[in-house]
């Protein structure tokens, strides 16, 4: 059963750095140390381990407003992949926030270095349920997808979190 776990010790925090740095270009990255003193002055904020059997096989990085929540970071170990972890992982997730979460997925109607993995992408969380809101947001030089687990987990939601993080994003209808 997938479980999570807040972010507390030092190899725990290695880590969280190392698949973070992995699993996300550098341009969408925020240094680590600012989501650490954000995460410490913020409740809400939360750095977790994704754990199976105690054992960790991914992160998370998400704001919580207990039956909702944004997930900014979210990734399963790349030696961990393609054990329905990710899956069992937005199954939890959406038992966990009952009226819902929103998060982005990078667009895949732009022109990219990395077509391929951002359809994959998109397609994981469309066929594990995530509903695409037709917006996006522009941030980080790139566009994303805002997806979400159902109606109640919206752009209000989105942009609530964003404030609480201190981040500016653009919010934006396309056409598919």
């Amino acid at each position: 059963m997938i479980t999570f776990r807040n972010l507390s010790d030092n190899n725990d925090s290695s880590y969280w750095l190392d698949l973070y740095s992995d699993s996300f270009p550098t341009n969408q990255r925020i240094d680590f140390n600012d989501l650490t003193n954000i995460a410490n002055s913020n409740d809400s904020v939360q750095m977790l381990l994704i754990q199976l059997n105690a054992q960790n096989v991914g992160i998370i990085y998400l704001v919580d407003f207990n039956d909702q929540a944004f997930i900014l970071y979210l990734a399963i170990d790349a030696n961990m992949r393609g054990n329905g972890l990710g899956k069992s992982t937005i199954n939890a997730l959406k038992s966990r926030f009952k009226d819902g979460f929103i998060l982005e997925s990078e667009s895949v109607l732009v022109d990219s270095a990395n077509p391929k993995q951002r359809n994959a992408r998109y397609r994981f969380y469309t066929n594990n349920g995530m509903i695409d809101t037709d917006l996006a947001t522009k941030d980080s030089d790139d566009e994303f997808h805002l997806l979400t687990s159902n109606k109640y987990a919206g752009v209000d939601l989105y942009k609530k979190a964003n404030q609480i993080l201190g981040l500016d994003v653009d919010v934006i209808k396309y056409n598919k």
